[in-house]
């Protein structure tokens, strides 16, 4: 399920947080390594409209990672949420750095007793579809997205949100 539309454009987009974010973290999850990994990647060349280091700084009072998780994925994933700040190259780079300290499984859990189940898997399929090298953290875990809506859907859905710098 990689993108079929790898433009310069889409990567200039992509490369900051698959470049520089950490694959494996320094230290446990905390709001000030959230920021601090934002400034990181910020510097590797994210485009200026998507104030990452901003938006992590709201992040950063949560410093539990499954909730860091599940809220950013199900704002990602609900259509009635506006999408700017763009919180996709959040919710990627904390997948990047801290995925194994959380499970998809939990989060997946944690998000069904908080009756976000739907926008939270639709927000995962998003950034897994970006970066497909997170999909192993997802492996397994059953998704019960349609078809129609894991091809054509997430992947016009995630080109709109990467171009939204541009339109803003």
């Amino acid at each position: 399920m990689s993108p079929v539309w790898r433009g310069n454009e889409i990567l200039r987009h992509v490369h900051p947080i698959r470049d520089r974010a950490r694959k494996v973290a320094r230290m446990p999850f905390i709001g000030s390594a959230v920021v601090a990994a934002s400034v990181r990647i910020e510097k590797a060349g994210m485009p200026q409209g998507y104030r990452l280091s901003d938006t992590a700084r709201q992040y950063a009072l949560f410093q539990d990672c499954e909730q860091t998780v599940v809220t950013l994925a199900s704002r990602v994933g609900d259509p009635k949420i506006a999408p700017v700040p763009p919180l996709w190259p959040l919710l990627a780079m904390i997948l990047f750095e801290w995925q194994n300290d959380v499970s998809a499984n939990d989060v997946l859990a944690r998000a069904a007793s908080m009756g976000l189940r739907h926008e939270v898997r639709r927000g995962l399929l998003s950034v897994t579809y970006l970066f497909p090298e997170l999909q192993d953290w997802l492996a397994g875990v059953p998704m019960g997205i349609p078809f129609w809506e894991r091809a054509l859907a997430v992947p016009l859905s995630v080109r709109k949100l990467v171009l939204l710098e541009k339109t803003s």
